[in-house]
């Protein structure tokens, strides 16, 4: 029975260790539980943070489905200000926050292996706090890509508050993508070896 609990509870910190999420429920309600950084302000400037909350990459392929019910339409704005509708159906979607060193680290890796990548994420840039404008959250994605020398990834945002509570509940960064006849999620850090699969 210890060996049991020693399992679940070395899980539950593997989960912890490899996004920004924290991964648990409500007794009561069954609810995921707020982040523990999406619950606050962040400042808005870009601040490489690689360098931090580094626990190493998730080598497990563990992807969760996901809703076509959410994910269906996700409303964005691009750079220029222009207003689109994406889906996961057409081409996967990876959202992230500009302060989460996870998705930093993420943004590199998968800069690192565009070229075997054969379907490409958009960025879905989130996490903003109430009133940040497009073109401030345009700079900090420029900053970002300039300092972290990431890939011409397509990027789109959503400025609304919610947004990372409602498209990555369990926290960034996460992927939401097809394979086979089914619509799939894949939350936190992960080896090459698995974004590749899930991006191929």
């Amino acid at each position: 029975m210890r060996r049991t609990w020693a399992f679940v509870l070395a899980g539950w910190v593997a989960m912890l260790a490899v996004g920004c999420g924290v991964i648990g429920s409500s007794a009561a309600s069954g609810q995921v539980a707020k982040s523990s950084g999406r619950d606050r302000t962040h400042p808005l400037v870009f601040q490489n943070l690689t360098g931090t909350m580094n626990d190493g990459q998730d080598p497990r392929w563990d992807p969760r489905p996901a809703s076509s019910g959410l994910y269906g339409e996700v409303t964005v704005w691009t750079a220029s200000g222009r207003q689109e509708v994406l889906t996961p159906e057409r081409q996967p979607l990876l959202f992230a926050a500009y302060w989460c060193p996870h998705c930093q680290r993420t943004l590199q890796l998968l800069t690192s292996i565009r070229h075997r990548l054969k379907r490409p994420p958009v960025i879905v840039n989130v996490g903003y706090p109430a009133g940040t404008s497009l073109q401030t959250a345009v700079r900090i994605a420029r900053e970002e890509d300039a300092t972290l020398h990431l890939a011409p990834f397509e990027e789109v945002f959503i400025l609304t508050p919610s947004a990372g509570d409602r498209y990555a509940p369990l926290g960034y960064p996460t992927l939401v993508f097809r394979q086979g006849n089914g619509l799939w999620s894949l939350y936190g850090e992960h080896q090459a070896e698995i974004w590749e699969k899930a991006l191929s």
